[in-house]
């Protein structure tokens, strides 16, 4: 029995569920600038992807460099032509191994191991509008004969426009050692190109002259 004037019991609301802040909540701000990093890192790829060297146009429009000459008539040098460069070769990426030769007593590799800027010093100078560039090309004897690297000596260089250069003759002659090469030695020897100072190099062509069938390889450069 409740007694008079006591005062009434009122329960108290139930409190209201707030749900809790999770602490992988995003802020605008925060999903704008992913928004902007991810665009960036695409674009980026893409701008990549269509602007490096491919060597594409090396095959489909080739011309050469006429004053880039180791061709010599009489003596004297010419300018080269579009007819002196070596027909394409088989395709090979950065340290595949191409053998030349087919008997025990003489057999060889060779392989295109990069590209790389070559400062200039007292005696590599490269003439006006020019950069120099060296490629980099291992020869191996695997043969039982002493050999003379000479692949280098045929080497040429194109540019992601297909422009082909041939090496320069002297200068690469300047930075060779000892090219005798015994059973199952190496050299890596520094292949000298004097190419236009705003151009990308693309692929190396290295056509091995003097032997009985002419084995010729293209070297796509990354």
């Amino acid at each position: 029995m409740a007694l008079v004037g006591s005062p009434e019991v009122v329960p108290e609301p139930a409190e209201e569920l707030v749900p809790a802040r999770s602490r992988f909540h995003l802020s605008r701000r925060w999903v704008a600038a992913s928004v902007v990093v991810v665009l960036v890192t695409v674009f980026g790829a893409t701008t990549f992807l269509l602007t490096r060297p491919d060597g594409s146009a090396c095959m489909s429009s080739p011309t050469v460099y006429p004053d880039s000459a180791n061709v010599y008539v009489d003596g004297m040098p010419r300018q080269i032509l579009v007819e002196d460069l070596p027909v394409p070769g088989r395709l090979m990426k950065l340290g595949d191994l191409l053998e030349l030769g087919h008997t025990a007593e003489s057999r060889h590799d060779v392989s295109v191991l990069g590209v790389d800027d070559l400062e200039p010093s007292a005696n590599l100078r490269p003439v006006e509008g020019r950069r120099l560039v060296s490629v980099s090309l291992q020869e191996r004897n695997m043969g039982q004969m002493t050999i003379i690297a000479q692949v280098g000596n045929y080497t040429w260089l194109c540019d992601a426009e297909g422009t082909w250069y041939q090496h320069d003759l002297a200068m690469t002659r300047m930075l060779a050692g000892d090219d005798r090469l015994e059973h199952r030695e190496k050299v890596i020897r520094k292949v000298v190109f004097q190419i236009r100072s705003d151009a990308r190099p693309a692929r190396v062509r290295t056509p091995a002259t003097g032997e009985q069938s002419a084995t010729i390889a293209d070297w796509e450069l990354d």
